[in-house]
């Protein structure tokens, strides 16, 4: 593959790491992107316009907060901002390629074989959350130790339970190992997969829930499990196995969220037990 196709990516990753910036930063490296996108094959047709679509939802969605009868507008823009980017993110429009980075490769005996691809629409949703809806991200370094330092015991929970539940339904297995594709995983998964699901998952979906009705502790429950049945739904390729060990799995990472609400507690348990999945573990599952 030609160094012009990793062009997009990079781009779509200064966006991403824009958002710890400033506004234009990720707005102009967002543009940048797309348009790279097009120019190397990775975006065709009506790509540019679903993403400018899913900018109008998030964009309404911010602005029904301080609407007249704001309970209403918030809430039928909610859901059409959460149905538009879950049919973004499925993918079920067209115009995005999943551009493969690294070509299917086998890590561990009896596991099945494994390939890294990207593409645009749940990072872009990701990207648009947390530029424009929930800008629940740390302001500074000292902030994100703090953060870290309280994120870290729920990393080594849900590593223990998540992978305690793979193991049992058989669906991987005790393997421990060292490739240098992690230094291609490890970014990819912590930018891309992680703070995309975590934005939409813990950013939006249980962000947004727990605002809900009067009683905060309540809705704050119901909200980290609502969050993590539609994450382990989300997980339906897999099966139904793959489903229920992402439930698990999203409880630590919504725990984590729900202590600070910053995106990075849960982006750090989420990161944290993917890559002790692939290192220590059969990855991506037993075949």
């Amino acid at each position: 593959m030609s160094l012009s196709a990793y062009v997009p990516f990079i781009l779509l990753l200064a966006a991403v790491l824009g958002l710890w910036i400033h506004r234009a930063v990720w707005v102009t490296a967002l543009l940048g992107s797309i348009v790279a996108g097009y120019v190397t094959g990775a975006l065709y047709g009506l790509a540019a316009l679903w993403i400018a679509i899913l900018v109008v939802l998030a964009a309404a969605y911010h602005r029904a907060r301080t609407a007249p009868n704001k309970a209403v507008w918030q809430a039928l823009a909610g859901l059409a901002f959460f149905f538009y980017a879950l049919v973004m993110s499925l993918p079920l429009l067209p115009g995005f390629i999943r551009v493969e980075l690294a070509a299917p490769v086998v890590l561990s005996a009896g596991a099945t074989a494994y390939s890294i691809g990207v593409g645009f629409p749940k990072v872009v949703t990701g990207i648009l959350i947390l530029g424009l809806i929930n800008p629940l991200v740390v302001r500074s370094w000292r902030e994100l130790g703090r953060v870290l330092a309280r994120a870290l015991p729920v990393y080594v929970i849900t590593a223990i339970v998540g992978m305690a539940v793979v193991i049992f339904m058989g669906y991987s297995s005790f393997a421990p190992k060292w490739t240098t594709l992690f230094l291609l995983f490890a970014p990819i998964n912590l930018f891309f997969t992680c703070l995309s699901e975590e934005a939409f998952f813990r950013g939006f979906v249980q962000r947004e829930v727990s605002q809900v009705g009067s009683n905060r502790k309540l809705a704050a429950a119901v909200a980290l499990i609502i969050a993590a049945i539609l994450f382990g739904a989300a997980h339906f390729g897999g099966g139904v196995n793959y489903m229920i060990a992402a439930a698990v799995a999203g409880l630590g990472y919504g725990w984590a969220f729900m202590r600070d609400t910053r995106i990075e507690a849960a982006m750090f348990v989420h990161f944290g037990v993917n890559a002790t999945h692939f290192l220590l573990f059969v990855y991506p599952r037993s075949a």
